[in-house]
């Protein structure tokens, strides 16, 4: 999964949300969850990723694919 953790940065970056905000709408108390997300030393719970595409407003398969 450490294609998604990619591509949620590059997003959350482009629509200049913090790591924190995501973080705390993911449910996460820290927002060195997501970083760790996002660089790949965890992976995100598939149940998660619904969540993810509506916090950043793409659609899911956004996250898995480059345009």
């Amino acid at each position: 999964m450490k294609i998604i953790g990619k591509r949620i940065k590059e997003i959350r970056k482009q629509k200049g949300l913090t790591q924190q905000y995501v973080a705390t709408k993911l449910g996460y108390r820290h927002s060195s969850m997501l970083s760790e997300i996002e660089s790949g030393k965890k992976g995100l719970d598939a149940n998660k990723v619904p969540l993810v595409a509506e916090i950043l407003e793409v659609e899911i398969n956004e996250l898995f694919f480059f345009d």
